[in-house]
């Protein structure tokens, strides 16, 4: 029993050594790691902040730690996760002025859990979008007046229960998503300059030691080296160039990203799936008139003139985007004026006197590609978001994978330019995030062939229309007269459409009788285009990168995507994300929601860790073996530098109305205790907990054991991140190797090395728990 073990005469001596052998600065494992951490002065807080003149160009200078290139979700939503931890950043952006036109619109469950964590900005959100009855169908007809030919709901039962997340998925825009993002940079002190066309609230001509803004700065060219990353950025207004100097520099400049083409770093994978014209619109009259007959997010028009993905950004304001594949050379760019995209639009609306304004029109290529490699550059510069992937849209993978990736990012930035983590720790940047980006783009391309199913079984087989395209790109096709393939080509195309007429799909044609009722066994099954994919969602896990894996678990993790839904199902396994379950906190937890403070008993477990420092935390049940597993997290924590927070679970009734009522002597946490159920019979050891207290949080469990969740005995322990993915866990309670492995957990995470001949003895594990 390790009871019996820690009893024994020399325990404690033994795991003071242990924890005394902790250096508190970075070890490295190479001479080359040693050289470029003192070359980039990473040791330093990264807040300083130094405006001169470039002694080699005579171009004003600008220096920060990160620059971020790129002020899209993701590289704003970077930006503000590390000011929060205290990482001063530089981001650059080319345009003048934030887009109006609609991009992306749907996040995840996860990416509205890291939103939430950043000053209530999940609230913001929920309060702002449209309501769910507008946004939960996807609706399949020949007009938008009608007839239907099939629904589908994505938002089922479990979905709105709230059992595996604190927070519900979300329908809103990219442009209103950036500008509720500038608004919580500007409130962090984050400056925005050469602003004048933006909200008078992000107007701020001022330097800034928290982090700054460029609207109009194009990164003109780079230099990667082991002392950080030097960029020459012009100023479209005032044409004038500036150098600015980073220990690293982050591409968030989307696909078509200038930093990568740079770096000369090539996507892999499928290029030019389709090309498609995407028209902007508003109709606040076609808006009432589907929130009030047919509600949806997506409306799949299969029309005798165009078959059109019209997606609703918002049914309150009339808010559209209409998708119309095109195929040049025989359709060009150029064809689809205003004039012409708005006739289209009426003729797929199917009602009159429409007030339908269309306000852009754009064109865009669909690919399905992941970057070679995430870092270059000696390291230095770093892809993200659209810069490192680009997916079809089918899911709505790509936003929420970028924002996602930013916060993998940001807390190893933080660390490393801290001097807390060797630089390698940037290395499980790309070992963490590029497998799952590899996996959203397969599931990506497999929703989209799902999305296909629909028109194939209407007569309307997208492979046709590629081999046709495709036979007029030939030798002999090129050779026709360009006005014949244009009209050979759309004459061919109007005639597979006659397909969706309303005098073919009459109810007495038995053809067309087949094919609907193919419609419906598609859609009922759930064989056509998906929204949700909870178990990719929320139960990706890394393999490898900063935890510890488990080899027991690494067979049979990769399921090759069908484009189907498939449930989350919780895991404590390392590199998993951290479980959600409700807890009652036994001090009033209190958090910032917008502006209001308000305190709670109720939380969720991905609330235990704050989101405003680097912070690990260490999961423990309320036995002796949990005590020492706390005591060991903090000592370790307090050795190398890093805040750790300990979590104490308590059964079910056992504590509520006993906390801070205890008695007896600190000692009494020693019990051995394996079974979560004897703390019941040992609630005055609570007391016990107190000699933590400044680093500990008592919560109890509500209705669903926590241990029994995640599958572990409560004696055992789980090792969060700061970013909620487990780095480590243990099956078996406290004993005399345990200190140790934690030291080589810790090690292992930070990239940092350990050498035992530094060992010396500490009597602050001592301390904290006698």
């Amino acid at each position: 029993m390790a009871s019996t073990y820690m009893r024994a005469a020399g325990y404690h001596l033994h795991v003071l050594r242990l924890v005394g052998g902790l250096y508190s600065r970075c070890q490295f494992n190479t001479r080359r790691h040693m050289t470029k951490f003192k070359a980039a002065g990473l040791a330093s807080s990264g807040k300083a902040v130094d405006v001169g003149k470039d002694e080699g160009t005579g171009l004003g200078l600008k220096k920060a730690p990160v620059i971020i290139v790129g002020a899209g979700p993701v590289g704003l939503t970077l930006a503000i996760l590390l000011t929060k931890l205290g990482v001063r950043t530089i981001l650059l952006e080319k345009k003048l002025k934030l887009t109006d036109h609609p991009q992306a619109h749907f996040l995840n469950n996860r990416t509205m859990e890291i939103f939430r964590r950043i000053n209530g900005l999940g609230h913001e959100i929920e309060d702002q979008q449209p309501p769910m009855e507008h946004w939960r169908r996807f609706v399949y007809c020949t007009t938008l007046a009608g007839p239907i030919l099939g629904l589908v709901d994505h938002l089922q039962p479990e979905d709105m229960a709230m059992h595996r997340s604190p927070t519900g998925i979300a329908h809103f825009s990219q442009h209103h998503l950036v500008r509720l993002l500038l608004k919580h940079a500007f409130d962090l002190g984050i400056v925005v300059h050469e602003v004048s066309r933006m909200p008078p609230m992000c107007s701020n001509s001022q330097s800034s030691n928290i982090g700054e803004i460029y609207m109009g700065h194009e990164l003109k060219s780079l230099h990667a080296n082991s002392s950080g990353v030097t960029t020459r950025v012009l100023s479209f207004e005032t044409k004038v160039e500036t150098v600015m100097h980073g220990s690293y520099l982050v591409a968030a400049d989307g696909a078509g990203s200038i930093v990568r083409k740079i770096m000369g770093v090539e996507f892999e994978g499928e290029a030019d799936m389709q090309k498609l014209i995407n028209v902007h619109f508003r109709s606040k009259a076609l808006g009432r008139h589907l929130a009030r007959t047919n509600p949806g997010m997506l409306y799949f028009v299969f029309n005798a003139r165009a078959i059109v993905v019209i997606v609703a950004h918002d049914l309150r304001s009339g808010e559209f985007v209409a998708q119309l594949p095109y195929y040049p050379p025989q359709q060009n760019f150029e064809d689809f004026s205003p004039e012409v995209c708005q006739q289209i639009l009426f003729d797929v609306a199917g009602l009159e006197n429409l007030d339908l304004e269309v306000k852009a029109v754009k064109n865009w290529v669909m690919h399905a590609q992941v970057a070679e490699k995430f870092l270059c550059g000696n390291d230095r510069v770093i892809l993200i978001g659209d810069a490192a992937h680009r997916f079809p849209p089918a899911g709505g993978f790509g936003m929420n994978t970028g924002i996602q990736d930013a916060h993998n990012l940001a807390w190893k930035l933080s660390l490393i330019l801290k001097g807390c983590a060797c630089p390698t720790l940037l290395d499980t940047y790309e070992e963490e995030r590029r497998p799952v980006a590899v996996a959203n783009t397969k599931l990506s391309v497999a929703n989209f062939k799902a999305a296909m199913a629909i028109p194939s079984a209407l007569g309307l087989d997208p492979s046709i229309a590629r081999l046709v395209h495709e036979a007029f790109n030939s030798k002999m096709g090129l050779i026709l007269p360009t006005s014949m393939q244009q009209a050979f080509f759309n004459g061919i195309f109007a005639l597979g459409r006659g397909q969706v007429t309303e005098s073919f799909l009459s109810r007495y044609n038995p053809i067309a009788m087949a094919r609907l009722s193919r419609v419906q066994s598609i859609l009922q099954e759930g064989d056509s285009l998906q929204l949700q994919f909870p178990a990719e969602d929320l139960g990706f896990r890394y393999t490898e990168g900063a935890l510890v894996p488990e080899s027991a678990f690494r067979d049979g993790l990769h399921v090759e995507p069908t484009g189907r839904r498939r449930e989350y199902v919780p895991s404590s396994m390392p590199g998993a994300r951290l479980p959600h379950l409700k807890l009652a906190v036994l001090e009033k937890n209190c958090r910032q929601v917008g502006k209001t403070v308000t305190c709670e008993q109720e939380i969720s477990t991905l609330d235990l860790a704050s989101g405003d420092i680097v912070e690990f935390l260490m999961i423990v049940g309320c036995c002796s073996s949990g005590c020492y597993w706390a005591a060991a997290a903090l000592q370790i924590g307090e050795a190398y530098n890093i805040p750790v927070k300990v979590a104490v679970i308590w059964p079910a009734g056992s504590m509520r109305e006993k906390a801070g009522k205890a008695s007896v002597r600190p000692h009494e946490c020693m019990n051995d205790t394996k079974d979560s159920e004897n703390c019941k019979d040992n609630r005055n050891s609570y007391e016990a907990w107190q000699n933590l207290k400044k680093t500990v949080v008592h919560a109890e469990e509500i209705d669903v054991s926590w241990w029994a969740l995640c599958g572990l005995p409560s004696y055992g322990a789980l090792l969060v991140r700061p970013d909620d993915h487990i780095a480590w866990r243990s099956h078996v309670e406290f004993g005399p190797n345990s200190l140790q492995e934690l030291k080589n957990v810790f090690a292992k995470i930070l990239q940092r090395r350990e050498l035992a001949s530094s060992l010396y003895t500490s009597h602050i594990l001592f301390d904290k728990l006698n």
